[in-house]
C-alpha cells in the first residue's frame, strides 16, 4: 500500500504540473496593462520566447479555434457546469494552502464548499454552496510561498515560461508541483485503479481545464496582444503583477484582522 502511495504521488508531480491548473498561469494577470515590464528578472529570455512562440502557435492553431467553437455551440449552462466541476475539483488543494498560511476559518469553509458541491451539487455540476453564502477562494502553493517570503510579492525569483503552461516564475513553478503533488483525487485513482485510469482523470481534467480557462480570458488575452508593442513583455509583466496584487491582498487581509483583533482585545480590557 505504502509503495503504492509512493508512486501515486510521484505520477502526481509529473502529470499533474499540467493537470492542475493547466492555463491557469497563462492568463493570470491578462486584464492588466504592460507597465514596467522591464522590471521582470527574465534572464532566461531567450528560450522563454522560444517557449512562448510555442504555446502562442498551437493555441493559435488548436486552442483557440476550440475555444471559440466551444463558447459559441455548447449551451451556457453547460459551460457553467464544466466551470463548476473544474472549481470543485481544485478546492481540497486550495483548502491545504490555506490551512497552511493559518486561515482555518477559510479552510473550513472551503472544505465545507467541497462537501457541499460534490453531494448536493452532483459531482460540482452545481455550485450549491455559493447560493448558501459559502464563498469561494482562491489560493495555491505559489501564493503560499509569496505569502510567507520575506521579500516583496513581485520577487517571485526568475521569470520562466512552462510549456504547455505558459507563465510562470521560479516561486509559482515549484508551487505547482507542491499542488499537483498533493491532488487528492490523482493520488486515490492511481494508488486504487492503476496508471490507466490515472492518465485519463489527468487528461480529462487538464482538457477541460484549458478549454474553460481560455473561454473565459478570450477577450482580455485579445486586447493584451492587439494593444501591445511586444505581446511576450506584456503577458510576462501582466503574469507578475497579477500574482504580485494576490500575495499584497492575503498579507493585507491578514494584517487589517490582527489589527481588528487587537483593537477587540483592548476594548475588553
Amino acid at each position: 500500500m505504502g509503495q503504492s502511495f509512493l508512486k501515486a504521488l510521484v505520477a502526481n508531480v509529473r502529470l499533474g504540473a499540467a493537470a492542475a491548473v493547466a492555463v491557469g498561469a497563462l492568463v493570470g494577470g491578462c486584464a492588466i496593462n504592460d507597465t514596467g515590464a522591464e522590471e521582470v528578472w527574465d534572464p532566461l529570455e531567450v528560450p522563454n520566447r522560444f517557449i512562448f512562440s510555442i504555446n502562442r502557435a498551437v493555441d493559435t492553431i488548436a486552442l483557440r479555434p476550440v475555444a471559440v467553437l466551444y463558447r459559441d455551440w455548447m449551451p451556457d449552462k453547460a459551460q457553467k457546469g464544466l466551470h463548476n466541476v473544474v472549481d470543485n475539483l481544485g478546492e481540497p488543494v486550495t483548502a491545504v494552502n490555506e490551512a497552511i498560511q493559518g486561515k482555518a476559518h477559510r479552510a473550513a469553509t472551503t472544505m465545507a464548499r467541497f462537501l457541499l458541491n460534490t453531494t448536493i451539487g452532483v459531482a460540482g455540476i452545481f455550485d450549491v454552496a455559493s447560493s448558501l453564502g459559502l464563498e469561494k477562494s482562491r489560493n495555491d502553493a505559489g501564493l503560499t510561498i509569496g505569502y510567507y517570503a520575506g521579500v516583496e510579492p513581485e520577487n517571485g525569483g526568475f521569470y520562466i515560461v512552462l510549456p504547455g503552461i505558459g507563465p510562470s516564475n521560479a516561486r509559482d513553478a515549484v508551487g505547482l508541483v507542491a499542488d499537483a503533488s498533493i491532488d487528492p483525487f490523482g493520488i486515490a485513482i492511481y494508488s486504487i485503479a492503476g496508471s490507466t485510469p490515472y492518465w485519463i482523470y489527468a487528461g480529462s481534467r487538464y482538457g477541460a481545464t484549458l478549454i474553460d480557462t481560455r473561454v473565459r480570458t478570450m477577450y482580455a488575452l485579445d486586447d493584451l496582444e492587439k494593444n501591445s508593442v511586444d505581446y511576450y513583455a506584456a503577458l510576462r509583466s501582466a503574469y507578475t503583477q497579477q500574482r504580485a496584487e494576490q500575495i499584497r491582498q492575503k498579507r493585507t487581509t491578514d494584517a487589517k484582522a490582527e489589527l481588528g483583533r487587537r483593537d477587540n482585545l483592548a476594548l475588553v480590557r
